[in-house]
């Protein structure tokens, strides 16, 4: 039985017809800027694996739902590679991206500068089977362009002490540009990123510490500006909120089972009138770190 995405194709695709698609959104990328910044593969000196699943505005057919797997590691002490394989699907779109990287370290003191290169290829799917159409011959739909494959690449800078951090990359740096003979449309621009932050420590109470961090967003057709504050508490467990754009508002935690295993969970409310119709935005995360090579080792990391 096919799915009905009208309503949700329809409230979304007005939106993408003025502006090119997004990237996905995520909420716990905190404590994993590798899906933003090529330049953090490897930037500790460990393996790292992570895994995250995110369902925006559940409850309403064909909403957002987009899942990533990152892989990161050192190689000496001043490299780094990585991949990451996203699915985001939206509607009748399934877009499936994989990108390897490559970063180079400079160690000073306490304080490390990383810049990074990324390349790879996004598949852009459409199945129209999942509409239920009353009039199959619209001119606006184009019905047989249902999947087409892009590449692309991306750089970044990453510069981190031991009390604070800051990034600049632009995962993505070409347009996607699509000629279908008749019309050409933008599919996707380059997003700009710039995030940071810093640790507040307790001086009266052990393994408690503060984490205000922000990120910006912006591309031509639009930015947006996330504000986030997260808590550490006994070195164990992670707490936060996160405003994003004024118009809507995250709680996240994490737990850090051991050296090895982090399982995160954040959840989302729009504040504008798109919060009575979902049931929230959800994001899951599983995180693994090990030493696989002599030259890496545990490390308390904030960022």
């Amino acid at each position: 039985m096919r799915k009905t995405y009208l309503s949700i194709f329809m409230v979304l695709g007005s939106v993408m017809a003025a502006q090119a698609q997004q990237d996905p959104l995520y909420n716990l990328y905190s404590f994993n800027q590798f899906m933003i910044n090529p330049a953090y593969a490897g930037y500790y000196n460990n393996f790292n694996a992570n895994l995250i699943t995110r369902k925006l505005w559940a409850g309403i057919d064909g909403s957002p739902l987009t899942n990533m797997l990152s892989l990161t590691s050192s190689v000496g002490s001043q490299f780094g590679t990585g991949l990451l394989l996203v699915n985001d699907r939206l509607g009748v779109n399934n877009n499936m991206e994989g990108q390897a990287a490559f970063s180079y370290k400079i160690v000073s003191n306490k304080s490390t500068l990383a810049f990074g290169v990324q390349g790879g290829f996004i598949n852009y799917r459409y199945d129209y089977n999942e509409l239920n159409l009353a009039f199959a011959d619209d001119e606006g739909l184009d019905l047989n362009n249902d999947s087409f494959s892009k590449s692309n690449f991306g750089a970044g800078v990453f510069y981190m002490t031991e009390n604070y951090f800051v990034g600049l990359s632009v995962p993505r740096i070409l347009n996607v540009e699509v000629d279908d003979g008749v019309t050409s449309s933008t599919r996707y621009e380059p997003h700009y990123y710039l995030s940071g932050g810093f640790i507040i420590k307790s001086n009266s109470v052990s393994g408690f510490l503060l984490k205000p961090s922000f990120l910006v967003r912006y591309t031509e057709s639009q930015s947006a500006v996330d504000l986030s504050v997260n808590a550490l508490f006994a070195n164990t467990i992670w707490a936060g909120v996160t405003l994003r754009n004024l118009d809507g508002i995250g709680i996240n935690t994490q737990l850090q089972i051991n050296r090895s295993f982090r399982f995160g969970y954040s959840f989302e409310l729009p504040t504008n009138e798109l919060v009575q119709s979902n049931f929230g935005t959800h994001e899951l995360s599983l995180l693994l770190e090990l030493n696989l090579f002599d030259s890496q080792y545990d490390i308390e990391r904030y960022f």
